[in-house]
Parts: structure tokens; C-alpha cells; sequence
């Protein structure tokens, strides 16, 4: 490698300065925080108060639809709602409902439910569950 080539190469890339070191040091600092932030999210989110789920579901008549709801609870003592709705074929909301889940013993809650329809259902989803009170 040529002279003019050395000078032109350290030109083009020059040696870093103090402030580059500070700024990487930084950069690296603010990844490592952003890091532990999202673990931290993450653990608090991983286990809700209340959480629930739909185990089966027949569609009873072209009006109505039932389904077997799973509900866990942190605390077993406290009143839950949860919401319901059932979808036609053609993905419209045909049925909607909020399910009260009074207080009980068990953290593992099953719940029978049903749901009058305006038009034949294919299918029921739990939107959410919340504790009440």
C-alpha cells in the first residue's frame, strides 16, 4: 500500500475522538435499558389478575350458541365480568354479552353460558375478562 493511499484511507476513516466513545458507551447504555424495561413489562404482564378462555362451544340452534368458559383467577375471592361475543359466518357480531363470575374458592372456574343470537353463529370469542370491584 502506497503513501497517498495510507492518507487517503485515514482521511476517509478517521481515528475516533473521545466524544465517539461516549456516545457508543451511551447507545449501549440506552439498549441495556431498553432491554431491561421490556423484561421487566414482561414479567409484570405474564400473569394477569384474571385470565380466561373459551374450552368448547356448540351452536345450539340457528339462535342461540353455548360454550364452555375456563376462567383463572390470582385471587379466587374476586368477582370477574368477562366479554363474550359470537361471530356469523360473515364475521358480524351477532351476539354480545357480559358474563358475571361471582366470587368463589377455586382459582380454576368453569362456566356454562349462552348466548341468544340474531343470525346463526360459527363461532364465540372471550374479548376480555376484568376483576370487578
Amino acid at each position: 500500500m502506497t503513501p497517498e493511499d495510507q492518507a487517503r484511507l485515514a482521511q476517509r476513516y478517521p481515528k475516533a475522538s473521545p466524544i465517539d466513545y461516549v456516545l457508543g458507551v451511551g447507545a449501549g447504555l440506552a439498549t441495556l435499558a431498553a432491554i431491561g424495561l421490556v423484561i421487566a413489562s414482561g414479567i409484570e404482564q405474564s400473569t394477569p389478575p384474571v385470565a380466561g378462555m373459551v374450552r368448547s362451544f356448540e351452536v345450539t340452534s340457528p339462535s342461540e350458541i353455548t360454550a364452555e368458559l375456563v376462567i383463572q383467577r390470582e385471587n379466587p375471592s374476586d368477582a370477574v365480568e368477562c366479554r363474550l361475543y359470537a361471530q356469523a359466518e360473515s364475521y358480524e357480531k351477532v351476539a354480545e354479552d357480559i358474563i358475571g363470575i361471582a366470587p368463589g374458592t377455586e382459582t380454576l372456574t368453569s362456566v356454562d353460558i349462552s348466548l341468544k343470537t340474531v343470525k346463526e353463529a360459527t363461532a364465540i370469542t372471550l374479548d376480555a375478562c376484568r376483576v370487578v370491584g
